[in-house]
């Protein structure tokens, strides 16, 4: 093949001149230049095909590359895409589980469910009443409705509030509940059966203690005669702590005086209604001595008994007055004395040893009753101060006072004085 190139090489290079006459140096240094090059043109183009086919092949390659590069980001950016899709979704899924959770778990807090009990102090106090687990005992004189009375006058204007107890756990929280800041009551909460969402707990009432005191009593003296009510329910006789007789026998042989008997009623919510019944089915007022605190019924008769024990006193004291000052002889003592009275005899035989009286005349007496007790229908006291306004000798002005205590009987059928103290 070299041999080839050189004959060709020589045999074109043997002719340019004869081609080119009138060629100058340069041009034909040109021209050889053109013929080397023309020369070595195949093996150039040789190279060329061969430079053209591996570029081709590395251009394939490229594409191929580039196609391949591209389908790579297209998928990473569809993964991005979808893994972002997804962690967005995860993320607002999980955003609102936690808001969810948030609220189930606040919900779940045991404060949450006394704040709803504690609504109930705002309301009525019976509601409160059936709160309580184990309710306050009553004696038979009171019912619920006085201890929900005695509860409603104890929060009264009061603040009611509540805080946890030392005591308290999260299975069993326990909470102190106070009226301006007094504790009156305790509230225990446990956990339901039922459980919330996210097995969050359900708190429910346990057990709600009140602490109530029912402090108030009442005393009561009465005769016994008489029947004690507090609330329209009888007082029985286990309630009577003291008993006080009348300390005289002057009755005894007319009659016998009932006793005075005290009451006593404790443990009580409320003050009670107090009623009195006397031995004839009529209501009798008590009245309270503030000095001992005791409610007193007095010994008492019927009205129309009372007016003819009094108006036998008066004219008895004036009888007996008028045979003290000479007024009246000594017998008329046997019309206002029991029969065989001693103080009748007493009198007759020491009637020289009384005061002397000079003439006089009573212009007016005027009588002032100091105490009296009508004990029953057949026995009474009564102390008069009964007072004669005299004229000694018609002109010289005295009185005459008498304050002595005397005690009175039916004696067949008729007062008369039985006794006399002085």
């Amino acid at each position: 093949m070299n041999d080839e190139l050189t004959s060709s090489t020589e045999t074109k290079d043997s002719n340019w001149a004869a081609d080119v006459p009138f060629l100058t140096l340069e041009d034909k240094i040109n021209a050889t230049k053109k013929a080397s090059n023309d020369a070595l043109k195949p093996l150039s183009e040789s190279g060329s095909t061969v430079d053209k086919t591996t570029s081709e092949k590395n251009k394939g390659k490229n594409k191929s590359s580039k196609k391949g590069r591209k389908a790579y980001l297209i998928f990473l950016s569809s993964w991005l895409v979808t893994l972002i899709a997804i962690i967005t979704v995860g993320l607002i899924y999980f955003y609102h589980f936690l808001e969810d959770y948030e609220i189930v778990y606040q919900e779940s807090l045991p404060y949450h469910t006394m704040d709803k009990y504690m609504e109930v102090f705002n309301g009525d106090m019976s509601d409160v009443y059936e709160l309580i687990t184990d309710k306050p005992e009553t004696s038979i004189y009171e019912n619920k409705e006085n201890v929900i009375g005695y509860m409603s006058l104890l929060l009264e204007d009061k603040k009611i509030e509540y805080e946890e107890a030392i005591e308290s756990t999260d299975k069993i929280p326990v909470y102190n509940i106070t009226a301006d800041g007094y504790l009156i009551g305790k509230m225990n909460l446990k956990q339901a059966s039922l459980r919330r969402s996210y097995d969050l707990p359900i708190y429910e009432k346990d057990s709600f203690e009140f602490y109530t005191d029912p402090g108030r009593s009442i005393r009561v003296k009465v005769p016994e005669t008489c029947s004690v009510y507090l609330n329209d329910v009888k007082v029985s006789d286990a309630s009577i702590y003291q008993t006080d007789t009348v300390n005289t026998t002057y009755f005894d042989e007319y009659t016998t005086l009932p006793a005075m008997k005290y009451y006593k009623v404790s443990d009580l919510y409320e003050d009670p209604k107090l009623k009195i019944v006397s031995s004839y089915g009529d209501e009798v007022k008590a009245d309270f001595n503030n000095k001992t605190g005791v409610y007193e019924v007095p010994y008492f008769v019927s009205k129309e008994t009372e007016e003819e024990m009094i108006s036998f006193a008066k004219s008895a004291v004036k009888t007996y007055t008028q045979v003290i000052t000479r007024e009246v002889s000594n017998q008329s003592l046997y019309g206002i004395f029991t029969k065989n009275n001693e103080i009748v005899k007493s009198i007759i035989l020491n009637d020289s040893s009384f005061k002397w009286f000079p003439n006089h005349k009573t212009t007016d007496i005027e009588d002032e009753i100091i105490e009296f007790i009508p004990y029953n229908e057949d026995a009474f006291y009564c102390e008069i101060k009964h007072t004669q306004h005299m004229l000694i000798y018609g002109v010289r002005p005295s009185d005459e006072i008498t304050d002595t205590r005397f005690y009175y009987v039916k004696e067949n059928g008729e007062w008369k004085i039985v006794h006399i103290t002085y």
